[in-house]
This record gives C-alpha cells, sequence and structure tokens, in this order.
C-alpha cells in the first residue's frame, strides 16, 4: 500500500512537471506587484475599519444566464473579522516540527505506552500454516490448475511457503515502544521525509492510530509531495463506522433534523470542545479556530441538501465534521473543505501547493478522525495594514463575474447544453494564499472576499453532478467551497486552482 501511495505521488509530480508555460507570466506578476502598491496607498481604498457599506445581516442576489441554464441564488450570511487592519502576509510551505508533534502525542496517548508501528511486519508460524494448509488442498484436487499452474509449479510454490514457515518465529517480536519521536524516511524521487506511524497497544479492541509525514529538506519540502498528519480511532474487531460528505447540513447543533438528534448523543459543544482542547495542548489556540461545522452520516446514505431538506432515507449514524482554519493576528485564512486542493492548474512548471487543510470528525464516541495536511509557515508581514476596496464595489465584480466564469465553464464541461445552480451561503472577509510566480514555494496570505456555496450541473442525458470547480465534479452533494473569491485590495478574481 505505502508503495502505491508514492507511486501515485510521483506520477502525479511528473505530468505536473509537464504543463506548458504560461503566454504571459510576466503580466501575472506585474498584476500582484500593482495590487501590493495599491494595498499601500490608503487612497486606493479603506481601511478595513472604516467600510461603512458592508450592509448588515445578509446579502441577496439572484441572476440567470444562457437563456436560463445558469441560475444563481445568493442568500448569504456576511462575516467580517473583528479587527482594525487587514494584513498582506509573507509565506512558505511548512511541516510538522517535533516539538509540535510531541505535543500531540502526549496529548492523544497521555497516561498510555504507545508503540512504533512503522517497522515492518514479520509473519508467524500460525500466518503462514493456513497456506500450506491450502496450497496442499489444491495439490490434492487438482484446482491449482484454475490458476494457470501446472503440477511442478505449484509444487515449487507449496516448497517456497514451507521455506517461509520454517524460518518464521512462533510470535511476532514485541513493536518498540514509541515517545513520539519522528526517524527519517527516504521516498523515492521525493527526498527525506520524517515520519511516524504509531498505535497504542494491539491487545486493545479500540485502535487509537497517529501518522504523520513531513519534509526533512528544502528538497523535499518543495517536492509537491504534502504534508499529513493523520490521527484515527476505530475498533479492531467491528467494522468502522465511515462518514461521508454525501449529506452536507451546515450546523452549530441547532438545527438538527429529528434523526440526527435522536441519534446523535454529544452535542456540538462537546464536539468543537475535543477539537479545542488539541489546539490548547499544542499551544496553537490562538492560531487556529473552527470555520465551519457540518453534520455528516455514514454510508447509510443520510441524505440532505445544504437548507437540510431530507432527499433519502436518513444514516444509521451521525457525526459532526468541523473544519478549522489559520488564524493571522486574529483573522481567519479562507476555510479549505477539500482535502486535494492544489494550485497545480496553473499552466507553469510549477509543482502543486496543496492549500492547508484541517477536518475533525467526531461522533458518539468522542474525536474519532483527525486529518492535517500542508501547514503553511508565517514569514513576514508586507503590510500591516492593507487598503480595501469598498464593499459594493466588491459585489459588482461579483455580481458581474459569477456569470460569466460559469457561463463559460457551464459551456466547456457540458458541450453548451447542460444547466447549472448555484447557490451561496456565505461571504467572509479572510486572508487567501496565492503563490508568488517567481518561486516554488512562497505565497502571500492576500486579504479577500470569498463567496462560499455549491452547485449542481444537470447534464442533458439527465445526469447530475455536483460542485464543479477547478476541472472537477462530485457524485454527491459536499460541503460548500468557494465559489467565487475576489481579491479585497484590487478587485482581481482568485483562483484557487492556479494559485493567483
Amino acid at each position: 500500500m505505502k508503495k502505491l501511495f508514492i507511486f501515485a505521488f510521483t506520477a502525479l509530480l511528473l505530468l505536473t512537471a509537464c504543463q506548458p508555460t504560461p503566454d504571459a507570466p510576466i503580466v501575472v506578476q506585474k498584476d500582484m506587484e500593482q495590487m501590493l502598491e495599491k494595498a499601500d496607498r490608503p487612497e486606493n481604498g479603506v481601511r478595513e475599519a472604516a467600510l461603512p457599506d458592508i450592509p448588515q445581516g445578509r446579502y441577496t442576489f439572484s441572476a440567470t444566464g444562457l437563456d436560463g441554464r445558469l441560475r444563481i441564488a445568493v442568500n448569504a450570511e456576511i462575516t467580517v473579522p473583528e479587527t482594525t487592519a487587514m494584513p498582506i502576509v509573507h509565506v512558505k510551505r511548512g511541516g510538522f516540527p517535533q516539538e509540535l508533534v510531541t505535543k500531540l502525542f502526549n496529548h492523544f496517548y497521555a497516561g498510555e505506552t504507545a508503540y512504533d508501528a512503522s517497522s515492518e511486519h514479520v509473519e508467524t508460524k500460525a500466518e503462514i500454516e493456513p497456506l500450506i494448509i491450502d496450497a496442499k488442498r489444491r495439490l490434492a484436487d487438482g484446482s491449482y490448475a484454475e490458476y494457470g499452474y501446472t503440477e511442478e509449479e505449484y509444487t515449487a510454490r507449496l516448497k517456497r511457503i514451507e521455506e517461509r514457515y520454517s524460518a518464521a518465529p512462533e510470535t511476532a517480536p514485541a513493536l518498540p515502544i514509541s515517545n513520539g519521536t519522528m526517524h527519517i524516511q527516504e521516498l523515492e524521487n521525493i527526498g527525506d521525509y520524517l515520519l511516524l506511524n504509531v498505535d497504542n497497544d494491539t491487545a486493545s479492541d479500540t485502535a487509537r492510530t497517529m501518522n504523520v509525514l513531513t519534509p526533512n529538506s528544502r528538497y523535499s519540502a518543495n517536492s509537491g509531495f504534502g504534508t499529513h498528519l493523520y490521527y484515527r480511532v476505530h475498533s479492531r474487531t467491528k467494522k468502522t463506522v465511515e462518514y461521508n460528505s454525501q449529506g452536507i447540513l451546515r450546523t452549530d447543533g441547532k438545527n438538527l433534523p429529528e434523526a440526527a438528534r435522536k441519534k446523535l448523543t454529544i452535542s456540538f459543544n462537546e464536539a468543537k470542545a475535543l477539537c479545542d482542547d488539541m489546539f490548547a495542548a499544542a499551544e496553537l489556540s490562538d492560531d487556529y479556530k473552527l470555520g465551519h461545522a457540518f453534520l455528516v452520516g455514514d454510508t447509510g446514505m443520510g441524505v440532505y441538501s445544504g437548507d437540510g431538506k431530507e432527499l433519502g432515507t436518513p444514516a444509521e449514524n451521525y457525526a459532526y465534521r468541523l473544519y478549522y482554519t489559520r488564524m493571522i493576528n486574529g483573522i481567519p485564512c479562507f476555510v479549505n473543505t477539500d482535502i486535494g486542493l492544489d494550485d497545480s492548474n496553473n499552466g507553469t512548471t510549477s509543482l502543486p501547493w496543496y492549500y492547508e487543510y484541517i477536518s475533525f470528525t467526531v461522533d458518539n464516541g468522542g474525536l474519532t478522525y483527525l486529518s492535517w495536511h500542508n501547514p503553511i509557515e508565517i514569514m513576514d508581514a508586507v503590510t500591516e495594514n492593507a487598503a480595501l476596496l469598498p464593499f459594493n464595489d466588491i459585489i459588482d465584480v461579483f455580481e458581474a463575474m459569477i456569470r460569466i466564469e460559469y457561463e463559460a465553464f457551464l459551456n466547456k464541461w457540458t458541450d453548451g447544453s447542460g444547466e447549472m445552480d448555484i447557490n451561496i451561503d456565505t461571504v467572509e472577509l479572510c486572508l487567501v494564499r496565492v503563490r508568488e510566480r517567481d518561486s516554488e514555494a512562497t505565497g502571500l496570505l492576500v486579504p479577500a472576499w470569498v463567496f462560499y456555496g455549491n452547485n449542481t450541473v444537470v447534464s442533458n442525458d439527465g445526469s447530475t453532478l455536483y460542485d464543479f470547480a477547478h476541472g472537477n465534479a462530485s457524485s454527491w452533494n459536499k460541503e460548500p467551497f468557494p465559489i467565487l473569491i475576489i481579491n479585497a485590495v484590487d478587485g482581481s478574481t482568485i483562483d484557487l486552482g492556479r494559485g493567483y
């Protein structure tokens, strides 16, 4: 499995490296320089604290395009950070330092022994013996021929299995005890990484595993391979409940459907506290906050639309999925709900840079899954207080560009025949990372207005796909994601798939 994982990422890197060079990269770089100039001049905009034209409550808008084939509906809460200054911040690809990993390890395995599970598995005689019995049976009844073996070949196979049995120990050696220290793992064509792979006592029915993979060199950091930290809790003997995004409902715990209220015994606040406790243990309480939270169901198909309308049979199990985001001086970055979101579609030879992603899943048993990917590292502030365009100017850009971009998008992906519905429920002023065009690993967090929502596409043949973005779509409705992002400094649109 590990080899397949590495191969898949290696293939991704090779494909990305073959992308064509853009026609006019200098123009894009000039735009970034002009944006920074505007951000530093108050006469080009107004400071965030002095934005009087941001309406209280909600922003509503509706429009159609392509003779009614494109339908846009906005009924969105407007969210603005409590700050007197919106900065622009220089950042680079980051990782998980040992100090942080140790704190999280101590938090998850407090008071118990954890074991290094990265060692190669050692086969025991008890594991090999069934293979010998089966091979002898097939030799006796001739069924080895069903697999393309001759009798001579299968006899030789049995001999090799018996040799493995002779060399195998009666019991597997005990796994070494881990104290949370990562060790070097060399990945072919990618470079050195630091790896941690631990488990609790395997005698316990409840498995609690933690896996970390983080760059150990500049070469690996810039490889585009990605960085991750997983923590998972599941039963070793019972089927694991798998929660998916089919049936997403945005929630704060007060709007749960009756079916979920009957099954969820843990409250939303209790679920959030478990996530907050992890960041407190890591001494990062001020650096990460809850962004968006949703109700999710298991594969029992608890299907709900974004407004809570029941579309199918309720799930057998429910959980909260909480997405956290990085905070910069009390200002949130955009909330990423797509684990695979990167800027590899930027038309350059640069390697992909994945956006930071932090997702917790909490059910009645407590924290069942944490997935934290690709943290950034803060370098310095380019400007402490950027001049921003008035909100009305941003809305003018939105109402024009939402039609222009999605009319072209819909025509391209449905050969000019499909229909699309766009629904937007949240508008947020936050920070969004854009890539510096002359660098593989550095970028800027810039103030931007993010319009979160979903879209649904119905093709002429009646097939339905959801959430078209960056050339991809889903077969089910997912969490709201950035439908459109507008740079709050210069009014340009930001494409996360391109990184600018």
